[in-house]
């Protein structure tokens, strides 16, 4: 059995000598020609609803490069009004593995059928635990990551689920659950209804689908299997004022899926994922990393190709046509892998500034004299900041972000102003050969963690002068986190789901003053295995008596956190301290919910808080130094770990998760579930 200690190990051991090359070296091979990219297809609500079929199936994927494996895609059509369970045939060419993109608006009501037709899979590694041979059959569900919606199960009003991970849809042809299989929630045979309501006052944003099988995590996301989810439009929160908003209007806005398959030269998918697949860093003769690494001779993987993609397509062309640049809209994917994006210049080799508008669905809005070390506490360390050229036309409300390399965990969302600028960042007319490369560096995720290679995403050229009005920044003005500063507005909306989740006697909230403490690591006793622990802390930050849960990994039937709602079932906050113990870096998700960082300064001995201008649904926990193997060590100084603590409104009601979203890290038992119930 695979460890994941052992794994870190064995990946440090691949890495190349050439690790050490100067990113100058890398910059001299100019970019080649490539495939222009294509926009993803899109299915737009109307009237107020989406009713789509998404059908999870096997499809041939052969835009990535040599290799041409069968991958595992979403079909996804408006449903067949003749009530078929099959999308007609899509035209020539049309990629299934890049993703399609859901368009919904504040309101809209999103129904999906999802009908199961995957293969087997024959390389599941959980498959062959105990109680768990049901995942070789490779049932599937859907989770819509990010919104905040109710996760309701059916009932006889309605028969539909909401946004809820504990239902799996089998293939009735594949292996069946047996009697001594432990299954994670409901079992659906064949197919499952899905009925997701957008609250009116739900933030406008980018946000993305995947399925959310525990012990499948990785082989479904590994595959192909994501699609993205758009609520409203950029212009819902960038340039509410007259003159920004009539330059903004000339800006295409694109929207970019980053997706990464391990292939073997014998054309088969890894769907349990080597890191040391490739070598980190590109060898001194090796090919240019366009879009793909080369796996590494003397393994399994010599002869096949990581793929790291864009929209489906291996390394493409994007065109920015006209000066004043594009609106990209970033979502991330991949199951484990973390990108450290950067957009070089290819004459110079340096990182081009860009502008951030908007992390994980919801607008970046720091206070006007937000220094740089708080924006950098703010986004949790994810983006590199460098000083924003000029001003936003108008009066500034909020700080503009700009930066120069972006980190993105598995899950992650980002969006940005693209548009070609000199070497201070200022907005400037594109000579006629003005090319960039969008890239990721390598990056290493700690001393038994991970090591990702560095991979070249994309080839952009740039056309144009920009507007003799152009602003250099673009004011992020919109009401996007007002809806979640004031959870109240969304949670009016969810009386009627709430309600459906009955208040518990045993489900008290936290005493005034009082947190959680979640831990990250492996379980205790020299295990491997994955997991999260738990304690409540008092008014002093000193654990309660009684409520410690050492390290332990998932279990599906109890919950590890139940919060009631407040009076009259309004909105909760709570704060949680994010403790990692593990040498390796984490990503903490919570379904359900949008959350802040809290990050702290000590002023004359005193420890002052001040609120973030980002809000999130995950965020990196660094990793600990030292080495704990248990909760016990950590306390006893083994290691020292570094706490980020979280301020979260709980608006909705019902069952749902908290994991790390590293695809790996979740099927091996990083996650827990949560419960909230409806107040007395």
């Amino acid at each position: 059995m695979r460890t994941p200690f052992f794994d870190g190990l064995l990946r440090r051991a691949f890495v190349s000598p050439a690790a050490w090359l100067a990113p100058a070296l890398l910059a001299a091979a100019l970019p080649v020609a490539a495939s222009p990219i294509n926009e993803l297809p899109v299915l737009k609500s109307s009237n107020g609803l989406l009713d789509v079929l998404v059908v999870a199936r096997g499809e041939k994927i052969t835009t990535l490069g040599t290799l041409k494996p069968m991958g595992w895609v979403y079909d996804i059509c408006p449903r067949p009004t003749d009530g078929s369970d099959t999308c007609p045939a899509k035209p020539d060419g049309t990629n299934l593995y890049g993703g399609t993109r859901l368009q919904l608006r504040p309101g809209d009501t999103l129904k999906m059928r999802l009908v199961n037709k995957l293969p087997e899979v024959l390389d599941s590694e959980h498959a062959s635990e105990p109680g768990h041979h049901f995942l070789r059959g490779n049932p599937t569900n859907l989770h819509t990551h990010g919104l905040i919606v109710s996760p309701r199960f059916p009932t006889k009003a309605n028969p539909t689920y909401g946004d809820n991970i504990f239902v799996m849809t089998l293939n009735p042809d594949n292996l069946l659950p047996g009697d001594d299989d432990v299954v994670h929630g409901d079992v659906r045979l064949g197919f499952t209804e899905y009925e997701v309501k957008i609250p009116k006052s739900h933030p406008a944003g980018l946000y993305w689908l995947h399925g959310h099988i525990h012990g499948l995590t990785l082989n479904q996301l590994s595959s192909g299997m994501s699609g993205v989810i758009t609520i409203g439009d950029p212009s819902d929160y960038l340039c509410k004022n007259a003159a920004c908003s009539d330059f903004f209007k000339t800006l295409p806005v694109r929207h970019l899926l980053l997706k990464d398959t391990q292939v073997l030269k014998s054309n088969k998918i890894v769907t349990e994922q080597y890191p040391v697949f490739c070598k980190t860093k590109r060898g001194v003769d090796e090919e240019p990393r366009e879009g793909q690494c080369a796996g590494l001779h003397g393994i399994p993987t010599g002869g096949g190709k990581w793929y790291f993609s864009v929209n489906g397509q291996g390394f493409p062309h994007i065109p920015v046509h006209q000066g004043n640049g594009e609106i990209w809209r970033i979502t991330t994917g991949s199951a484990t892998v973390t990108y450290d994006l950067g957009l070089r210049d290819d004459v110079t080799g340096q990182n081009m500034l860009v502008q951030v508008l908007s992390v994980d669905g919801v607008a970046v809005e720091p206070d006007a004299n937000a220094s740089a070390e708080e924006i950098r506490s703010m986004s949790g360390a994810r983006i590199t900041t460098v000083p924003c050229p000029a001003d936003v036309p108008g009066k500034m409300i909020h700080k503009p972000v700009c930066a120069t390399r972006i980190m993105m965990m598995p899950s992650s969302r980002v969006e940005l102003w693209v548009a070609h600028r000199d070497a201070k960042g200022h907005l400037a007319a594109a000579s006629p050969n003005a090319s960039a490369t969008l890239y990721t560096a390598g990056v290493q995720t700690g001393p038994a963690g991970d090591t990702w290679p560095e991979v070249d995403l994309a080839r952009i050229t740039f056309r144009g002068t920009p507007a003799a009005n152009a602003p250099q920044t673009l004011a992020v003005t919109g009401d996007s986190q007002a809806e979640m500063r004031d959870p109240r507005r969304i949670g009016a909306e969810l009386t009627t789901s709430n309600a459906m989740f009955k208040a518990e006697a045993d489900c008290l909230p936290l005493a005034p003053g009082h947190k959680r403490r979640i831990f990250m690591g492996f379980t205790p006793g020299g295990s491997v295995a994955f997991g999260l622990g738990y304690e409540e802390l008092d008014e002093n930050d000193q654990p309660v008596p009684g409520t410690f849960l050492d390290i332990e990994p998932f279990n599906q039937d109890r919950p590890t956190v139940c919060v009631p709602l407040g009076p009259g079932n309004t909105p909760t906050t709570e704060r949680w301290e994010i403790v990692n113990i593990a040498a390796e870096n984490h990503n903490f998700h919570v379904h359900q919910v949008k959350f802040s960082l809290l990050s702290r300064d000590r002023v004359d001995g005193h420890v002052v808080e001040h609120r973030g201008g980002v809000l999130y649904d995950n965020v990196p926990i660094p990793r600990a130094d030292g080495d704990c193997e248990s909760v016990a060590d950590w306390r006893a100084g083994k290691c020292v770990a570094h706490p980020m603590l979280v301020e979260i409104p709980f608006t909705v009601a019902g069952d749902f998760a908290y994991h790390c979203h590293i695809g790996e890290h979740s099927d091996e038992g990083m996650m827990a579930r949560i419960r909230i119930r409806a107040n007395k």
